[in-house]
């Protein structure tokens, strides 16, 4: 709170400085008050009105029975002093958390907590009652206002132009960049209400050209929440939303971004310990993708694709899918689509480093990876992390101990910073295969603890 500065009394009064050397607690206290004026009254409070407004009065007669201000209570509860002030004066319904923490504070001995399950059959008494009336059209008018007409403006749908989806397809660029800088549960709600919003407008009329850039902004956008939810450990959502975000490309006829949405899916389903079905999700990106997306995309696809059938134990292929990765890198030129993050060889091998990793070839990853994070950008910490888990696994299984809990600490304090669930889950993947290292298992754990304290 910023408090009104108050310089140093400048007056030689002896007397003047005896006396408040001499000032007790409570006094200067009340100069304090004094100074800052006495505000407001409070406002009279009628217990008859209702049960809220009873339990109010009630907390503030145990309130002043104990000399406390709003501002100390607050103190005490943990609560701002303004909505413990509406709770008193019966204009807010508080939460049971906010009664039980002051009836502990004032002493009460439950006679708060004792009241407050009235105040809620009250309240959810007159919810009920007023969803009936308006339900029914029986709510009491208190002006000359047609308000059933006005009500009805809000139904009014407004025009969809090229310069509003110009706009709404910056959001989803902005939200893009600021998954970088934020953790995953701050965008979730930007990001889910920017999916809402899209959603809404396919809802309305809108000229064919400018309903498939709506159609293809709502797939990115809905690929994007999957990946978030994916990234909060909610695989059920994620799934969900990848259904979404499909659906909305095809019906903006949009196969490249079909194709990069379905190769994600790969990704995170891969992550999520199903193979089969990211192999069979990244088979079906390259088909879709056909001629509809640059060799630079092609590129990644061929990875994802190599990544997952390595996992679920196909070599061959795996070390084909790489090839074809390289070739296609090697011919695309500067073009590259939209949508697509740039990838590029360094990127590639952290894919191939994957591919070796399952492989056996434990001294070809680790190069491969380290490779890799020496081409992440500094912005990029999130995938720095994940490579350094992928990094610490090759040493861990070369014997390398010490580095590879060094790693593992790196990447955990990233994953806790920006709430990865997923990435949480990676590094605990690798503390489980330390069961011979006992030492450097138990160093992890620690860690964690120190980061949860």
């Amino acid at each position: 709170m910023v408090r009104p500065f108050q310089g140093a009394d400048s007056r030689p009064d002896d007397l003047i400085c005896s006396q408040r050397a001499t000032k007790t607690a409570e006094g200067a206290r009340m100069d304090t008050e004094r100074k800052k004026g006495r505000g407001r009254p409070s406002k009279s409070l009628d217990p008859g009105a209702s049960l809220l407004a009873a339990l109010g009065a009630t907390m503030r007669e145990l309130r002043r029975g104990r000399s406390l201000t709003l501002m100390e209570l607050g103190e005490l509860t943990g609560y701002s002093w303004q909505h413990i002030g509406a709770v008193e004066r019966g204009s807010v319904a508080p939460s049971e958390s906010v009664i039980v923490a002051c009836d502990a504070a004032l002493g009460a001995n439950g006679v708060l907590t004792g009241m407050f399950p009235g105040v809620i059959r009250e309240q959810a008494h007159l919810r009920h009652a007023s969803e009936a009336a308006r339900r029914s059209g029986t709510e009491t008018p208190n002006s000359d206002v047609d308000w059933g007409r006005l009500s009805a403006c809000g139904k009014h749908v407004s025009t969809v132009t090229s310069a509003v989806v110009d706009d709404i397809e910056m959001i989803t660029v902005h939200q893009r960049r600021l998954y970088h800088e934020l953790t995953s549960t701050q965008m979730l709600v930007p990001v889910d209400g920017h999916l809402g919003l899209l959603l809404s407008l396919l809802e309305t009329a809108a000229p064919e050209r400018l309903r498939r850039r709506i159609a293809s902004a709502a797939g990115e956008a809905a690929g994007f929440s999957a990946w978030i939810w994916f990234d909060l450990g909610d695989h059920f959502k994620m799934d969900r939303r990848y259904g979404a975000a499909l659906n909305a490309l095809a019906e903006a006829d949009d196969r490249g971004l079909r194709s990069y949405v379905s190769a994600y899916r790969a990704v995170t389903t891969d992550a999520a310990g199903r193979s089969d079905e990211a192999a069979s999700h990244a088979s079906t990106a390259l088909d879709m993708a056909d001629r509809s997306v640059t060799r630079v995309t092609k590129a990644w696809l061929h990875a994802v694709k190599a990544t997952a059938c390595a996992h679920t134990g196909d070599s061959r292929t795996a070390l084909a899918q790489i090839g074809q990765a390289h070739s296609a890198l090697e011919q695309a030129g500067s073009e590259c689509d939209e949508w697509m993050y740039d990838f590029d060889h360094e990127r590639l091998l952290g894919y191939e480093g994957n591919c070796l990793l399952e492989l056996g070839s434990y001294a070809q990853a680790a190069r491969s990876f380290e490779h890799a994070i020496s081409g992440v950008p500094a912005t990029c910490v999130r995938r720095r992390a994940e490579l350094s888990v992928d990094l610490a696994q090759a040493r861990l299984a070369e014997g390398e101990t010490a580095e590879a809990v060094r790693l593992a600490r790196e990447a955990i304090a990233v994953f806790a910073r920006r709430g990865s669930a997923s990435g949480m889950s990676r590094v605990r993947r690798l503390r489980d295969r330390m069961t011979d290292q006992p030492a450097a298992a138990r160093e992890l754990d620690d860690f964690v603890r120190t980061w949860k304290e």
